[in-house]
C-alpha cells in the first residue's frame, strides 16, 4: 500500500516540475500564487465619473419611470375614445412600436387627411348603423394615421358628408328652396348615423367646441364656389333644423352654435329668433 502511494507522488512531482519547465519562472514581483497569467485589476473610478455614472443611472431610471406614467396616461385617453381595456392596450403597444419605425421618404402612398379617411370609412359602414360605431372609427380612422385629432374634428368631419349628401339631393339654384327640404333630405342620414354622432359629441366636454366642430360642419358641407348666397342660408338652417331630430345637440347649444355663425343671413336670424322663442317656451 505505501508504495502504492509512493510511486502517485513521484509521478506528480515529476509533472510539476514539467509544467515549471514549460511555464518559466513566476514573474518578480507577483503576488502569492497570483502570476503572469492573472486578470488586470479593474480601473478604480474617479469620483467625477462615478458623479457620470451615478447621473445616467438616475437618467435611466427617470426616463423609464416617466414612460410608464405617459404610457398610462395613453391607455386611460384611449379607453374615454370607446375601446375597451384589451383592445386600448393593443392599440398603444402598436403607437408605441410606430414610434421605433424610420420614416419612409417614398411618395408611393399618399396619406388621407382626416375627411378622406372619414368619408371612406362611412362608405364601408353597412345600412344600419352599429351601436359600436364609435370604437369601429377610432381603430379604422382615428389610430391609423389621425391619433392627434379629436371629437370635434371627428364631428365636423361626419356631419360635412352628412350635409353635403343632403345638399346633393336639392336644387341649390332654385330660388324658391326651402330649409325644411333640405332638413327633409338631412334627417333621415342623421338618424342613420345617430348611433356614432350622439355617443361622440358627448365626449366633448367643451360646449363651444362642440358647437363649433357644428358650424364648421355645416359651413364647409357648403363652400362659397357652390351655390349662390341665398341658397347657401337657407341650406344651411335646413341642416341645423335637422339636427333637432336626433339627441346629439340641445336646443340651447344649438342656438348657441347659429349664433356664433359669421356671417349670418335674415333666414338664420328668423331661425335663431324661432329657437329662442321656443327655449322661452320651454321655460315657462
Amino acid at each position: 500500500m505505501s508504495k502504492k502511494c509512493n510511486g502517485q507522488g513521484i509521478f506528480l512531482s515529476k509533472e510539476a516540475n514539467y509544467r515549471e519547465m514549460v511555464a518559466g519562472p513566476p514573474p518578480r514581483g507577483g503576488g502569492g500564487g497570483g502570476g503572469g497569467g492573472g486578470a488586470a485589476p479593474a480601473k478604480q473610478l474617479t469620483k467625477a465619473e462615478r458623479r457620470a455614472l451615478q447621473e445616467a443611472q438616475r437618467k435611466v431610471k427617470e426616463d423609464s419611470k416617466q414612460a410608464g406614467k405617459e404610457n398610462e396616461e395613453l391607455l386611460a385617453e384611449l379607453k374615454l375614445q370607446g375601446l375597451s381595456e384589451d383592445q386600448a392596450r393593443e392599440v398603444m403597444n402598436e403607437m408605441l412600436k410606430g414610434e421605433e419605425v424610420e420614416e419612409d421618404d417614398s411618395d408611393d402612398d399618399e396619406v388621407e387627411d382626416l375627411a378622406s379617411s372619414t368619408r371612406r370609412w362611412m362608405k364601408e359602414q353597412p345600412e344600419k348603423v352599429a351601436k359600436d360605431a364609435m370604437r369601429d372609427f377610432n381603430m379604422k380612422v382615428r389610430f391609423q394615421g389621425h391619433v392627434d385629432t379629436t371629437p370635434p374634428d371627428h364631428i365636423a368631419c361626419i356631419l360635412m358628408h352628412i350635409f353635403e349628401e343632403a345638399c346633393s339631393g336639392v336644387d341649390l339654384k332654385d330660388a324658391k328652396l326651402q330649409p325644411q327640404k333640405v332638413a327633409k333630405k338631412a334627417e333621415p342620414l342623421l338618424t342613420r348615423w345617430a348611433p356614432l354622432l350622439e355617443p361622440l359629441y358627448e365626449k366633448i366636454d367643451d360646449v363651444l367646441a362642440g358647437t363649433d366642430a357644428v358650424c364648421k360642419a355645416v359651413q364647409e358641407a357648403l363652400p362659397e364656389d357652390k351655390a349662390p348666397e341665398t341658397a347657401r342660408a337657407t341650406a344651411q338652417v335646413g341642416c341645423f333644423m335637422a339636427l333637432r331630430e336626433i339627441d346629439m345637440i340641445e336646443d340651447e347649444d344649438l342656438l348657441t352654435a347659429c349664433r356664433r355663425l359669421e356671417p349670418r343671413s335674415k333666414v338664420m336670424d328668423k331661425f335663431i329668433d324661432f329657437l329662442d322663442e321656443d327655449s322661452d317656451e320651454d321655460d315657462d
